[in-house]
């Protein structure tokens, strides 16, 4: 049987149960991480096959994590990973526990900030299934030898010396490592595709079967893909891979061929928190769709009152001319109103229009008039003195984007457990809101990848 997990990096993902997007209403009080839902506590089905957590982000008890506050980090040292993250549950029994030393988090410095002993300590406490030797990241790679060529001496020299470290620890954390409970992991790194086969031929050698490829965030898929097939035949028969920070779930099959069984990646939830896109699975394919979700800024928040203050003169005269036009439904011809109240009273007559078509289909037209109104006066690009061909051929491609997302009405058929809660809940407002759309997207690669790896099924048969 074929497998591939795929762990998703603990980064304080976590969104509070009781928010809701119509009125920005959320818990009395609201305490982070106490009173907050992780991913896998608030989706209907298991966003993850495990969770990987970095000693970079939680610290030790003598050095600060980069994302944990002290106290966060003494209480997942007392009670471990598991309970920490709240996957104490039988029915999360399956979810496997993962670490690394987030040499990512470190890359600009010397030497990794951490030890061996520091390493261990943490895979011990935390209670992982596995632990990753500490490494420290090479990120120049060259895909071929002409592009070797573009290397220069004192970079070679530099990823030389990292990979050195690299593998000079991995020997010292298997030897450590034996009198724990978790399984190693060895860390292999390179700029090229031979300093890549050294690493895995010096970890095999060594005596580890489970090998994570790191440093390929930045590469380009084809790239991967070719190192993946080189690494494939020095990979012994026993020999799993993991690729470190980097998941195309796309590239799944080539991914099992080259004996790659598992991967970890923020990047689902990233471009739904950042880039406002919302996925969902092809009624007939089973591949992902990729949508550009509604967005609708807060006009309380200070981009745009910075933007009201930086332009008032034009956004008036731009909100006058679009009155004219009829371009909204609202009536802002009162010459007493500044011009924050107008930009205010379009945001709440998008807003209203949008929870209406949510919640009744009514109005489609209507709705994305007052959306494209607010869209104007709070879009920089839009502003008459900013408009060039190339702008207004971009923004209205993300119009009909819009238009389309909103026509299609996919969340209201979506049952990954965030969307119940309706389009106000999704939408690219707030750090709620986007962090909400992100999570989503985990439950829907999830569902991609177990569907992809039943595919494979019968080839193993």
């Amino acid at each position: 049987m074929k497998k591939f997990r795929f762990y998703f990096p603990d980064n304080k993902d976590f969104v509070d149960p009781k928010f809701d997007g119509r009125d920005n209403s959320r818990t009395k009080n609201h305490r982070p991480y106490d009173d907050d839902c992780y991913p896998h506590e608030i989706l209907s089905e298991l966003p993850f096959d495990g969770m990987l957590v970095s000693l970079a982000g939680v610290g030790t008890m003598q050095k600060r994590g980069k994302y944990y506050e002290p106290e966060l980090t003494e209480d997942f040292y007392f009670y471990g990973a598991r309970d920490f993250l709240r996957l104490n549950k039988p029915k999360f029994s399956q979810i496997k526990l993962m670490g690394d030393c987030g040499a990512f988090d470190y890359h600009n410095e010397y030497e990794p900030p951490f030890t061996v002993d520091e390493l261990i300590e943490f895979y011990d406490r935390g209670g992982f299934d596995y632990g990753i030797s500490l490494d420290h990241i090479v990120f120049p790679y060259a895909k071929d030898d002409e592009a070797k060529l573009n290397l220069p001496h004192e970079v070679i020299e530099e990823c030389e010396r990292r990979i050195s470290i690299t593998l000079k620890n991995a020997k010292e954390f298997l030897v450590k490592s034996q009198n724990y409970n978790f399984e190693p992991y060895g860390v292999a790194h390179g700029y090229d595709k031979p300093s890549f086969i050294r690493s895995v031929k010096e970890l095999q050698e060594l005596g580890y079967r489970k090998i994570t490829i790191g440093g390929m965030i930045k590469s380009k898929t084809d790239e991967l893909l070719d190192l993946l097939a080189s690494l494939s035949e020095v990979r012994l028969p026993e020999t799993e891979f993991h690729l470190l920070g980097i998941c195309r779930f796309e590239n799944i099959p080539s991914y099992i061929k080259s004996g790659v069984t598992s991967a970890d990646s923020t990047s689902p939830l990233m471009q739904g928190l950042k880039a406002g896109k919302y996925y969902a699975l092809h009624d007939t394919t089973e591949k992902i769709d990729e949508s550009l979700v509604i967005r609708v800024r807060q006009c309380d928040h200070s981009n745009v009152q910075n933007h009201i203050e930086k332009y008032r003169d034009e956004l008036k005269d731009l909100i006058a001319t679009m009155q004219n036009n009829k371009e909204f439904d609202i009536n802002l011809s009162n010459s007493s109103l500044s011009v924050n109240e107008c930009i205010k009273r379009l945001e709440v007559d998008c807003l209203a229009k949008l929870q209406k078509y949510d919640e009744t289909s009514l109005d489609l037209n209507g709705t994305f008039k007052a959306l494209t109104a607010y869209e104007k006066v709070t879009n920089e690009n839009y502003l008459p003195s900013k408009l060039t061909t190339s702008k207004l051929s971009a923004l209205q491609k993300s119009e009909l984007k819009y238009k389309e997302f909103l026509i299609n009405r996919t969340w209201r058929t979506c049952s990954c457990g965030i969307c119940k809660g309706g389009l106000m809940n999704i939408l690219f407002r707030s750090n709620q809101s986007n962090r909400r759309r992100g999570i989503h997207n985990l439950a829907i690669v999830t569902k991609h990848k177990n569907h992809v790896i039943k595919s494979l099924e019968p080839l193993t048969k």
